[in-house]
């Protein structure tokens, strides 16, 4: 497909928040700026909190966890809201869930935001009631989780160089919106950097 007519472009830093809307047949391309940059992204019916971005039930849909160009990402209804049109690294964690002010306190003794209460800040700003916030709506852009045949879950750094990115093409009209993570250590490489968020016609 053709994204030669950009719309809008937004750069988020790490450990803020964004959201934006985009109409069916439009695509949101997010650009990892500087490389090994971590997004926690969801999505929700234009207007209706209540059916949203579903992982389990994508992964379920797909038969695999490991998602692919020219798959659809499915809601919570099963219906179709993106589907996957270019993907550099197709390396991405879609199991659900997000870093958290709770997590934060048990494991770096921090009381700082994670990106659940920074996503559920761009729920307050939209005047969507937070609790709405599902974690199996959580698609771990760009996050590097390994399964061992152990059994072990292991997260490593992301593979992404700069300017890799995933585009997304709707197929309703959405809300999106993400948190740029600010977990430290292995999750964003050596530090947390900024990613970009571009929507084309």
């Amino acid at each position: 497909m053709s994204t030669a007519n950009l719309i809008d472009t937004v750069t988020i830093a790490p450990h803020t928040g964004g959201h934006g809307h985009i109409r069916k047949g439009q695509s949101l391309r997010i650009v990892d700026v500087e490389g090994q940059q971590v997004a926690d992204f969801v999505a929700v019916k234009i207007g209706d909190p209540t059916e949203f971005q579903d992982c389990v039930y994508t992964s379920w849909h797909h038969g695999r966890y490991q998602w692919r160009e020219g798959d659809t990402i499915r809601s919570n209804l099963m219906n179709d809201m993106w589907t996957i049109t270019s993907d550099k690294t197709a390396n991405h964690y879609t199991g659900g869930g997000f870093c958290s002010n709770a997590a934060r306190r048990l494991y770096l003794n921090s009381d700082e935001n994670g990106c659940r209460d920074t996503i559920q800040e761009e729920y307050r700003k939209l005047g969507f009631d937070p609790n709405y916030l599902q974690s199996v709506a959580c698609f771990n852009i760009f996050m590097t989780v390994n399964y061992t045949p152990e059994g072990d879950w292991v997260i490593d750094s992301p593979v992404t160089k700069a300017d890799d990115y995933i585009e997304l093409r709707a197929e309703m009209d959405l809300t999106w919106m993400v948190s740029v993570c600010a977990w430290p250590e292995v999750v964003n490489g050596e530090q947390p950097t900024p990613l970009r968020f571009e929507t084309y016609d």
